[in-house]
C-alpha cells in the first residue's frame, strides 16, 4: 500500500497582536489581585489617547478693523435701553456717593473745629482758675499775715509767752514751738470766722475783720483770757 504524505498541521497562533484586547482578556481571566492590577495598568498604557480637536484660530483684526468694530459696538450701546438705564443708575450712585463724601468731610471738619474750640475753652478755664487760685493764695497769705501781726501784739500785751514757759517749766524751745503752732492755728480760725460772717452779705471783709479785732481787743482790755485758744472760743 503506497505511503501517504499528510500535510503538516499548523498550530493556531494563540498570541494576539492586539495588545489592548490581550490585556482586557487577561483582566477577565485574572485570578489574583496582582494579575488584575497588572492587567489594568497595561490596559491604561495601550489605550489610545483621544486627540483633542484643534480650535481654529481667530483671524486677527487690523487696527483699523478693531476701531471700526469698537465704533459699531458703541453705537449699539448708545441705543440700548438697558445700557442707558445702567449708565443712569451708575451716575445717580456716583452723585449720591459724592454727596455722602462731602457731608462726611463737613462733619469731620466741624468736629475738629468744635474739639479745638472746646480745648481752647478748657485751657482758658484752667488758666483763669490758676490765676484765681494764685490770687486767692496771695490774698489768703496777706490776710493770715494781718492776723499774725494782730495776735503778736495781743501776745505782747497779755504775756502769752510767759504762760507757755510756765507750762513747759521754762523750756523756751517747747514754749516757742507751741506759741507758733497756736498762732498759726488762730490765724486760720480768725480767717474762717471772717469768711463765715461774710456769707451773711451784710458787711465787707475789712468791716468784719475790724469788728472781730475790736472784740478781741476788748477781751484783752478786760483781761478775760491770756490763752489764744480760750480767747477764740470766747468770741
Amino acid at each position: 500500500m503506497p505511503a501517504t504524505h499528510s500535510k503538516p498541521v499548523t498550530k493556531k497562533n494563540t498570541e494576539t497582536t492586539n495588545k489592548l484586547r490581550k490585556y482586557k482578556k487577561k483582566l477577565r481571566n485574572a485570578k489574583t489581585e496582582e494579575q488584575r492590577l497588572k492587567a489594568e495598568q497595561m490596559i491604561r498604557i495601550h489605550t489610545p489617547k483621544e486627540k483633542k480637536e484643534e480650535v481654529p484660530k481667530k483671524k486677527e483684526l487690523t487696527e483699523d478693523q478693531l476701531l471700526d468694530q469698537m465704533v459699531r459696538e458703541n453705537e449699539k450701546l448708545r441705543n440700548d435701553p438697558d445700557f442707558i438705564e445702567q449708565q443712569t443708575q451708575a451716575e445717580l450712585k456716583r452723585q449720591h456717593l459724592e454727596q455722602e463724601r462731602q457731608l462726611t468731610r463737613k462733619k469731620i471738619k466741624n468736629s475738629v473745629k468744635e474739639r479745638k474750640e472746646q480745648e481752647e475753652q478748657e485751657t482758658k478755664k484752667k488758666l483763669e482758675a490758676f490765676e484765681q487760685r494764685k490770687k486767692d493764695e496771695t490774698t489768703l497769705t496777706k490776710h493770715l499775715e494781718s492776723h499774725k501781726q494782730f495776735l503778736l501784739k495781743y501776745s505782747e500785751k497779755t504775756g502769752v509767752m510767759e504762760t507757755f514757759l510756765d507750762k513747759h517749766k521754762g523750756n523756751k524751745k517747747k514754749a516757742t514751738k507751741e506759741f507758733k503752732s497756736q498762732t498759726t492755728k488762730m490765724c486760720r480760725i480768725l480767717e474762717y470766722m471772717i469768711c463765715e460772717k461774710l456769707q451773711e452779705g451784710e458787711l465787707s471783709y475789712d468791716e468784719v475783720k475790724d469788728l472781730l479785732y475790736e472784740n478781741m481787743s476788748q477781751s484783752m482790755e478786760h483781761g478775760e483770757s491770756s490763752d489764744l485758744k480760750q480767747l477764740t472760743a470766747s468770741l
